[in-house]
């Protein structure tokens, strides 16, 4: 009932689809949709904590260029365990300030919180033939770089309170990186891309050694113990790593038929 209710605010549309059309292809529908010049994407799972925040997004208004206002996560760790990881990895991956983010503005891109002009969505567009979770927010990010469009990074996060259990991220992750590999193998990340990408900045090292293969050798002597320590009560993120690692050694692999 509640979703009705919101629906009968001024100035307030809503809609719910059938079926899940995937985060892209949604994206996009809602910026063709939209009436006005200026569209600020919010994820619903997000808290705003500051009354300023709509004020902090107007200044950048009808700028050609994309705003991110950044993610922060609940300083208290929760109080189940099986929220531990998406926390953890929340705070020390994601939970980033502006003048770091600014450093690498595309690298930084998140589709979460952000401000884009119309007419620039509708130019670069979402990828919709990612149905899958996973990187449609890195390929945007490129895309943006690609076309000139200014990246800027400020001060306005929101607090993202959807955290999935451990072994909901992990399966999420897994898709992920399954996405990923199969982009760089479709061509649409490209060699250049990959310093952009943290973990095939990680994967280009270890190959370039050709170091692969011993690594999912040893991988597979603590993949027990890395399992054990992710889906535990005091999780790692350099063990969330290593599953990253592994994960990405094994699809490339299977993607170019060396298993």
């Amino acid at each position: 009932g509640q979703n009705m209710d919101v629906g009968k605010l001024p100035g307030v549309r809503f809609f719910e689809l059938e079926k899940n059309i995937g985060r892209s292809r949604i994206r996009n529908r809602l910026a063709e949709m939209a009436v006005y010049a200026n569209l600020l994407f919010l994820d619903c799972d997000s808290e705003i904590t500051s009354d300023q925040y709509i004020a902090n997004y107007l200044s950048f208004c009808d700028q050609q260029l994309v705003v991110c206002g950044g993610t922060m996560y609940n300083s208290e760790p929760p109080e189940e365990p099986e929220y531990l990881l998406r926390w953890l990895y929340g705070i020390s991956r994601e939970q980033v300030t502006e003048q770091i983010r600014n450093l690498n503005p595309y690298r930084s891109f998140t589709t979460n919180n952000f401000l884009i002009p119309k007419s620039v969505m509708l130019q670069v567009r979402f990828d919709e033939s990612i149905v899958r979770y996973g990187h449609e927010d890195t390929l945007f990010g490129l895309e943006l770089k690609k076309n000139g469009i200014p990246v800027k990074h400020i001060r306005n996060q929101i607090i993202h309170k959807g955290l999935e259990i451990s072994r909901e991220f992990l399966r999420k992750t897994a898709d992920a990186i399954e996405n990923l590999v199969t982009l760089l193998h479709d061509g649409k990340i490209n060699r250049e891309d990959i310093p952009d990408i943290r973990l095939l900045r990680a994967y280009e090292k270890i190959c370039k050694f050709h170091l692969d293969g011993i690594y999912l050798f040893f991988y597979n002597f603590i993949s027990n113990t890395v399992m054990h320590n992710l889906l535990g009560s005091n999780p790692g993120i350099f063990a969330f790593d290593l599953y990253k690692l592994a994960l990405i050694a094994q699809l490339t692999r299977k993607y170019e038929g060396r298993n």
